[in-house]
C-alpha cells in the first residue's frame, strides 16, 4: 500500500465522514455570460422554532458584483484554467474548516505543545516543514469526490487534475460522456474525481479491502409527470466503503431542464419520484443541479453560502430572555437571472446517513463560487455545492458476515 502523505489519512475500516464537492459548468456557453453584467444575486434566511428554513428578503446588494460584459472565460480558458477552478473551491471548503488568519496561532500551539524541541524550526526538514504546514492548514478537509458536471470545454474532462496547494491530484474515475454513452450531449457529461491518497488505498481486489465502485444509471421520466417534457437523465453513482465495514453510496444529477416550469405539486411528485429512484439504487444522498428548489422539503438544502469573507458568515442572534440562538444566514439564487434555485442536495436516507460540519455549513451544505477570482471573470451560471456525510449503512458482505456469526452462535453455543 502506497505510504499516505496525510498523518490523518482515511480510516478505510470505520469509513469517517466523507466530503463532497459539485462544481457545474455551462456547456450552453450563454447563461453565464448574464452574470458578468447581473452580478450573483441571494437572499437572507434564518430558521424558525420548528426547525424548518425561512426565507428572508432579497439582499440589496449582490454576493457578487457585476464585472463587466466581457468577464466570462471561453471553453478553452475553463479547460486551462481548470484546476485553479478545483483548486479555489477547495480552499474555500478548507477555510471554513480552518481559517487561513488563524493558521500563526495554530503553530504557536502546535508549537507549545510539543515541547522546546520543536520550537527549532530551522532543523525541520523540508518534507516535515511541508507535512506540519498542510495539517494546520487543513488540507485533510479537501474533499474526497469531486463531480464536474457539464462540458464547455470542447475536449473531455481530464484523467488527473494536479492541485498545487494539496500537493497531489484528484484521478477521474468515471466518466459520463458520448465515449461512453453515444449521442450524449455535453450539457449532460458528468466525470468524477477521488482525491489521490485516497484512491492509493483502494484495493477492489481483496475479498474485504477498501473498495469504490462507480456507474452510470438512466432515469426514465416518461411516467412521471404528464406535462412537463420528458427526457432520459443520466446519473453518475458511486460507493466507497469497505466491503465488510460501512459504505457510502452518492449520485452527481443534473436533471432535466423542464423541471424549471414546474409548479408545486409537479416538485412534489418529482421529489417522491427520486425518493423512490433512490431507493431502487441504494442511493442515499443525490447533489448536483436539480433544476428545481430542493427546499420545500426538509430533506433537501440549497446550501449556505460561503465565499470565505467575514461579512458573509452566518451569525446567530438570542431572543429577549431566550436561550436558544438564532441563525442569521445568506443564500444565493442559483441561476443566472438571479430568481430561482436549483443547485443543491437531496438527501434520500435520513436513516443511515447524516450530514456534518461547521455550524450551518454542517446542518445544510454550502454553496461555493461561479467565477474564478483570480482573473475576476464567470465560469458558470451555477455555483459549486459542498457537503461533509457520515454513513453508518452496512455493506452487504458485512450484513451476511454478521448474519452468518449469528446462527453460528445459535447452532454452536459457548459451552
Amino acid at each position: 500500500m502506497p505510504k499516505r502523505e496525510f498523518d490523518e489519512g482515511i480510516d478505510t475500516a470505520t469509513l469517517p465522514r466523507i466530503s463532497i464537492l459539485f462544481i457545474p459548468f455551462d456547456a450552453a456557453k450563454k447563461f453565464y455570460k448574464a452574470n458578468t453584467t447581473k452580478g450573483v444575486k441571494g437572499l437572507s434566511a434564518t430558521l424558525d422554532d420548528t426547525g424548518m428554513r425561512v426565507d428572508g428578503a432579497n439582499l440589496a446588494n449582490p454576493l457578487v458584483p457585476s464585472m463587466g460584459s466581457s468577464a466570462f472565460l471561453q471553453g478553452p480558458d475553463i479547460a486551462a484554467k481548470l484546476a485553479d477552478i478545483v483548486e479555489q473551491e477547495c480552499d474555500l471548503i478548507r477555510n471554513m474548516h480552518v481559517r487561513d488568519a488563524d493558521y500563526d496561532d495554530n503553530l504557536q500551539s502546535w508549537l507549545a505543545s510539543n515541547g522546546p524541541q520543536a520550537t527549532d524550526t530551522s532543523q525541520w526538514s523540508d518534507r516535515r516543514k511541508s507535512r506540519i504546514e498542510r495539517n494546520l492548514r487543513g488540507y485533510k478537509h479537501y474533499p474526497v469526490f469531486i463531480f464536474l458536471s457539464e462540458n464547455p470545454t470542447g475536449s473531455p474532462f481530464p484523467d488527473r487534475i494536479d492541485v498545487s496547494g494539496l500537493g497531489m491530484s484528484y484521478v477521474r474515475k468515471h466518466l459520463i460522456d458520448d465515449a461512453t454513452v453515444k449521442g450524449i450531449k455535453h450539457v449532460n457529461e458528468i466525470a468524477l474525481y477521488l482525491r489521490e491518497d485516497i484512491d492509493g488505498q483502494l484495493d477492489n481486489v481483496k475479498e474485504d479491502g477498501f473498495y469504490l465502485e462507480a456507474t452510470t444509471l438512466t432515469r426514465k421520466t416518461a411516467s412521471i409527470q404528464t406535462k412537463l417534457k420528458s427526457k432520459d437523465e443520466y446519473i453518475l453513482k458511486v460507493t466507497l466503503g469497505n466491503r465488510y465495514g460501512y459504505s457510502v453510496t452518492v449520485a452527481g444529477v443534473h436533471l432535466r431542464a423542464s423541471l424549471t416550469g414546474s409548479n408545486p405539486h409537479e416538485r412534489q411528485v418529482e421529489r417522491n419520484a427520486l425518493q423512490a429512484f433512490c431507493k431502487t439504487e441504494g442511493i442515499q444522498v443525490m447533489v448536483g443541479d436539480f433544476n428545481m428548489d430542493l427546499q420545500e422539503t426538509a430533506q433537501g438544502s440549497r446550501g449556505v453560502f460561503f465565499d470565505g469573507r467575514p461579512e458573509t458568515q452566518p451569525t446567530y442572534m438570542l431572543a429577549h430572555k431566550s436561550s436558544e440562538a438564532i441563525p442569521l444566514f445568506q443564500q444565493q439564487y442559483s441561476n443566472s437571472a438571479g430568481n430561482a434555485h436549483y443547485m443543491g442536495y437531496y438527501q434520500a436516507d435520513t436513516e443511515h446517513l447524516e450530514l456534518s460540519g461547521p455550524g450551518m455549513f454542517g446542518l445544510m451544505g454550502a454553496s461555493g463560487s461561479r467565477h474564478l477570482k483570480s482573473e475576476g471573470k464567470y465560469y458558470s451560471d451555477h455555483p459549486s455545492i459542498y457537503l461533509q456525510v457520515k454513513s453508518t449503512r452496512l455493506t452487504d458482505e458485512a450484513r451476511d458476515k454478521i448474519f452468518r456469526r449469528k446462527i453460528f452462535r445459535i447452532v454452536k453455543p459457548k459451552q
